[in-house]
């Protein structure tokens, strides 16, 4: 398991002020339920993408995928217990519905799915997280997001392997062009709002961004990486381009 390889007798928590430690906690604490709410959608997305014909290395890796999250569930709860001093209680969850957009086309609508699970926002999580291990410097922070960040790259390539490939017709890429901003806008409120347990000027030594240095990097992670990516498997990135200057002026 890879908690065994976590450097759990880190001094550097200890030289944090009880509050920090208790923000910190609080925060693996929710990871830990939102790291298992997606590996449980991972897995019920499998059925569906091979209904669509989708290559056994895209159905093998989204499974793998989905037991990876939940690997990650269980670190984040014995992080939140490092840094809380005390048990957690491990999140329980059996199912997710899966978002869906109502657009009228399953093909359509199962290219969403995947795009917005995969592409936008395990993409945005790896830049996410790599900021977050450029930041940290303790050995518990580091090693926590390295974890992390190695499977979440392999997540995205999930998604941009699937819109890629001969299992997405060229009239559904066509389709998702126009539909990207409203995707867009369904992804943005989880790496915008505020983080609820650590303050605004986060942690960076232990790996948690500043509030204002996270919403910075999901707008670079989708100007950079996403809007990028989905341009290179053949989709029109107009409308995203125009959604996310419309956004940045704000």
């Amino acid at each position: 398991m890879y908690g065994a390889d976590l450097p759990f007798g880190d001094p550097s928590v200890g030289e944090l002020s009880s509050a920090q430690r208790a923000a910190i906690a609080g925060h693996w604490k929710h990871r830990a339920r939102s790291e298992l709410q997606v590996g449980r959608a991972f897995a019920a997305m499998v059925p569906l993408l091979r209904e669509r014909r989708a290559s056994a290395a895209v159905l093998d890796r989204l499974e793998r995928g989905s037991e990876e999250e939940v690997r990650h569930s269980e670190i984040c709860s014995q992080l939140a217990e490092t840094y809380g001093g005390e048990a957690v209680v491990r999140p329980r969850i059996d199912s997710v519905p899966l978002p869906r957009f109502d657009v009228g086309d399953e093909d359509l609508e199962i290219a969403l799915l995947v795009a917005g699970m995969c592409c936008v926002n395990e993409t945005i999580a790896t830049a996410w997280i790599s900021a977050c291990l450029s930041a940290a410097q303790t050995p518990l922070g580091q090693m926590a997001n390295r974890i992390h960040l190695h499977d979440e790259i392999e997540h995205a390539r999930v998604g941009w392997a699937h819109l890629g490939s001969d299992a997405v017709s060229d009239s559904t890429r066509l389709a998702l062009g126009p539909c990207l901003p409203r995707l867009l806008e369904a992804n943005a409120p989880g790496w915008e709002r505020d983080d609820p347990s650590l303050p605004p000027e986060g942690v960076p030594s232990h790996g948690h961004l500043p509030v204002a240095v996270s919403r910075r990097v999901f707008v670079d992670a989708i100007s950079d990486l996403v809007l990028p990516g989905f341009a290179h498997v053949g989709v029109d990135i107009g409308p995203a381009r125009a959604w996310l200057a419309q956004r940045t002026a704000l």
